[in-house]
Formats: structure tokens, sequence, C-alpha cells
């Protein structure tokens, strides 16, 4: 009786395949949509690169941002991160966005200057006093949107600023305090001509190299200082050899948020919108949490012994000032009076 009951189950799995076959129960494939259908389920994939460590100010901006995007769109545009350098670095992530290999990037503002001058303008040290007159720059001004404009002259969609933070120096060798603790200093730089010869006044051998190359250079005492966010010193491990920091608060260091021009035009209005309501809805929630992660990196190399941690005496920093003052004369008459002129309005009315 056993052998019957085994063979009748057996009959009936097998039946039951047949049918589950001839009605296509098993088929895992999606089923097929009209073209109508497909193009309500298209997904929109916007590879973002940018260089710096996931959890500073710019990486979780990023983040930030992918987020916002998806729930905005319902999960039709999905913007992947890719952050570290592990696509582009700071000298080939122009080119990779203008060619669409990637479709946004975030590159800081010194980093704009080849390609268009007068954003030089953002480089000049010792413009701001404050956050609150950085913050209210980049939330709206004239001056902003004039440099986001100047974009589409390289088909490039300007899209909004971010926030780093204030530069401070930080130096394998000595604290800086004096200028004369600059002489023929060999000092890292973003590349602007500006910033060249900012430390080139001071007497220093400003060297340009890539983000991604700094550690390297410091390592091998190719350079033996350089300007940065607290953020990105503490983020990177600079400070394991550039134990020495100077809090001057000199420069700024913002991001321009761009994507390619082509590829935004091929959006349709509605995820145009959606993307710049996700922009504008982080503007405040970026540059707030730029100023935390600036300070908490701040208090987390005051408690390391063997990190030296001094801030310009007002004495010493007008020492500073009066030695760059050429710069301003050097960028108001050989690149361009209107945007200097637009951020020193801008400063004294904020």
């Amino acid at each position: 009786m056993k052998y019957f009951i085994t063979i009748a189950l057996a009959l009936l799995i097998i039946l039951a395949s047949i049918i589950g076959y001839r009605q296509n129960i098993f088929n895992i494939v999606t089923l097929p949509y009209d073209d109508e259908q497909i193009g309500l389920q298209e997904q929109i994939i916007i590879h973002f690169s940018h260089v710096v460590a996931e959890n500073t100010p710019k990486g979780l901006a990023a983040a930030k941002f992918a987020e916002l995007v998806k729930e905005k769109t319902n999960g039709r545009v999905l913007v992947q991160v890719y952050p570290n350098g592990i696509l582009y670095n700071d000298e080939t992530e122009l080119q990779a966005l203008q060619k669409n290999e990637v479709q946004m990037i975030a590159p800081t503002f010194s980093k704009m200057t080849d390609l268009l001058p007068r954003w030089q303008v953002l480089d000049l040290p010792f413009v701001f006093e404050d956050e609150q007159q950085i913050k209210s720059l980049y939330e709206k001004s004239e001056l902003k949107t004039m440099l986001l404009d100047e974009l589409e002259q390289k088909k490039i969609k300007g899209l909004d600023f971010w926030h780093n933070g204030f530069k401070q120096i930080a130096a394998n060798e000595q604290l800086i305090r004096e200028t004369g603790d600059f002489t023929s200093l060999r000092i890292r730089i973003m590349a602007s001509d500006l910033l060249r010869h900012q430390f080139q006044l001071l007497d220093a051998v400003p060297i340009t190299t890539s983000f991604g190359n700094v550690y390297y250079e410091i390592e091998r005492k190719g350079v033996e200082a350089q300007e940065n966010t607290i953020s990105n010193i503490y983020s990177k491990g600079f400070h394991t050899y550039e134990k020495n920091i100077t809090l001057s608060n000199h420069g700024i260091l913002g991001y321009a948020v761009l994507m390619n021009e082509s590829f935004w035009d091929s959006l349709d209005g509605e995820i145009q919108q959606h993307i710049m309501d996700a922009l504008n809805e982080m503007r405040n929630w970026q540059f707030d949490v730029s100023v935390e992660i600036n300070n908490d990196s701040l208090r987390e190399l005051e408690s390391l012994p063997e990190v030296n941690i001094y801030s310009l005496t007002a004495e010493e920093k007008t020492e500073w000032k009066e030695r760059l003052a050429p710069i301003y004369y050097y960028y108001e008459k050989e690149i361009d009076v209107t945007y200097y002129k637009l951020l020193l309005e801008h400063i004294e009315n904020n």
C-alpha cells in the first residue's frame, strides 16, 4: 500500500509541474510592459564623483542629496555617489564631467579658476570675518548667481555652492605664526594662480598637487605644509605628519555643485525641479553640518598630545594681511573689478 501511495504522490507532483510549466507559473522573468509602462518605470542614474571622505562636509552632503532626490522622485532618479576619488581625482573630474563620463561633481572653487579665472575672487584671503557672511553668500547673492551663470559657456550647469569651512595652515616642523615663518616653506596649494601669488607674497614655495596625492607628498617631505580645513586635515590623517596647526581663518574652502549641461537638459522639467528642491532643502543643513564637523574635528585634534594648535593673535593676523595686501590690487586690476566690488559690497552688507 505504501508503494502505491508513493507512486501516486510522485505522479501528482509530476502532473502539477507540467501544468505549472505550461502556465508559466515558475517563470521569474519580469512580465512585459507596453511602451508607456516602460517609460513610466525608466530609472535615471546620476553618477556623482567626489574626492573626499564620506564623513566630511562634502561626503555627507552628497549622501544627503542622493537620499532626497530618491525620495522626491519616488525612486525614479538614483544618485550613485563615488567618494574618495575612486573614479576621478580632483585634476581629472572636471574633464570627466564635460565628457559626461560622470554627471555630477563638486570641485573646490579653486579648481574652477583655470577654466574661469574670475572665480579666483573666492580665493582672496581675509575677506570673510565669520561664518554668517559666507552663509549669506551661499544662500542668495548676486555674486553667486553670476559665478554659476559663467559655467554655461563651458557647457556645465551650475547648481549650488556647498560649504566646508575656513582654511588653516598645517605644517610639519614648526608652528606658523609670523609671516617670516613662510620663508622658503614648500606649501601645498590647490591649482589657482591667485593662491600661488598669495604664498609667493609670503616668500613661500607653493606646490600644486592633487588632493589624493597630498598624504604621499607630506610623507616623503615633498611638501612641508598645506592650507586646508580642519575637517580635511583630520579625516585624511594629515595631522599624523603635520602636527603643527595654525588657526588662521585666512581663506575659505567651498564647493561648486555641478552637472553636465547636456545631461541636465535631457531631464524633464519636473525632474529638474526635484533636483533643485533637494538642493534648496538641504542648503542650511549642509552649511550647519560643515561647521559642526569642523568643530568636532578640532576638538579631536586638541585632545591629541602630539598635535600643537595655535590661534593667530590680532597683531599676527594684521601682519599677514599687510603682507598680502597687494593681492587685492592684483585681482582688481588683472582679473575683474566687478566681481571684486560685488564681494566687498556683500561683506559690507552682511
